[in-house]
């Protein structure tokens, strides 16, 4: 049996991540990595014997590959798939797509143009937990979704500008925002406010550190989602999705699912790592060219990037933002 050959564009932390993870698929080989930066490439290369490389385009040039992983900062994604794409590779692409979503657009349909296999890096939405809640839920009437992430500077300095991360609602809530629709349907509208007092004051902390936000859901529910980069690493009040039934709350975290009820509470933890499910999905994909195993394609993710930039413009006009109109009117 011939094996998958996979290819690294950017190959820090969640590079290695999935590699992890891909490391568990027998048929498997990563094949290169590409990173031009601090030695990572040598060092993606020293652990999972990877050609490494300075220049994405030497890689994809040189080395023969089924399906490149894009795990580069946010405004850099579209034009390195757009590279990857024109050689016909399938694409596995971190969150959020873009910050320009015109360019997403245009990656988008080009992907589905050539009937490529594509999946944006939502890994929740594979997750047992999620997948058990959405099982839960059914077609039962939500009330009310609730979404928060409480949290700390994120770990690596770009992501403090959100000239070039988006803001903690872009970068790393759009798990949350994403996530939700699973239960209550799309999200039509959002209105943000966004904090204008800093609590955080390193020069180079550039971007909003509290978030509030007012989801309206196709299905008649609504929702909030609230997140701060505020407080401290130990705070351990990390993400959350609750979904509000009748006598029933449901609570989706990144390890686990608890159902509350008047009985008590029952509690289902996560039996393997929440990246396991989305790589294992994409291999699955890539074996079979069956593009349904995935749940998150590229135009997924296109969605699901506009919401949190039009809960962006929403903050900084004071008014709602319709998302369809928002998306429209980006990509023209």
């Amino acid at each position: 049996m011939s094996k998958l050959r996979i290819g690294f564009i950017g190959s820090g932390r969640m590079a290695h991540v999935h590699a992890e993870q891909l490391s568990h698929e027998p048929d498997v080989q990563i094949v290169a990595a590409a990173d031009h930066g601090s030695g990572r490439a040598n060092d993606f290369h020293t652990r999972w014997n990877a050609t490494a490389f300075s220049d994405y385009h030497k890689m994809l040039d040189e080395v023969a590959m089924d399906a490149v992983y894009i795990c580069t900062p946010t405004t850099t994604h579209c034009e390195i798939g757009l590279a990857c794409v024109e050689r016909n590779l399938h694409l596995f692409i971190e969150k959020p797509l873009d910050l320009d979503l015109k360019q997403a657009h245009r990656l988008v349909e080009e992907s589905e143009r050539r009937k490529l296999i594509t999946c944006t890096c939502f890994q929740w939405r594979y997750s047992p937990g999620y997948l058990r809640a959405r099982e839960m839920v059914g077609d039962e009437a939500v009330a009310l979704i609730n979404l928060r992430w409480y949290w700390t500077r994120p770990p690596l300095r770009w992501m403090w500008d959100r000239e070039q991360a988006g803001g903690q609602i872009v970068d790393q809530n759009i798990h949350l925002i994403d996530g939700s629709q699973g239960f209550a349907g799309e999200i039509e509208r959002v209105y943000a406010a966004y904090n204008t007092q800093q609590v955080n004051f390193e020069p180079d902390f550039v971007n909003w550190d509290g978030y509030a936000l007012t989801l309206h859901y196709n299905s008649g529910a609504v929702g909030s989602c609230v997140g701060t980069y505020g407080l401290f690493p130990e705070i351990q009040k990390g993400p959350a999705i609750d979904i509000c039934l009748r006598d029933r709350l449901l609570r989706v975290t990144d390890k686990d699912v608890s159902l509350y009820t008047p009985e008590g509470v029952q509690n289902w933890a996560n039996r393997e790592p929440l990246h396991r499910g989305i790589n294992r999905s994409f291999m699955a994909a890539l074996r079979s060219g069956d593009a349904t195993k995935i749940k998150t394609p590229l135009r997924h993710g296109l969605r699901s990037t506009a919401i949190t930039l039009a809960a962006n413009a929403s903050a900084q006009s004071g008014i709602a933002v319709a998302v369809d109109e928002f998306l429209n009117s980006a990509v023209l």
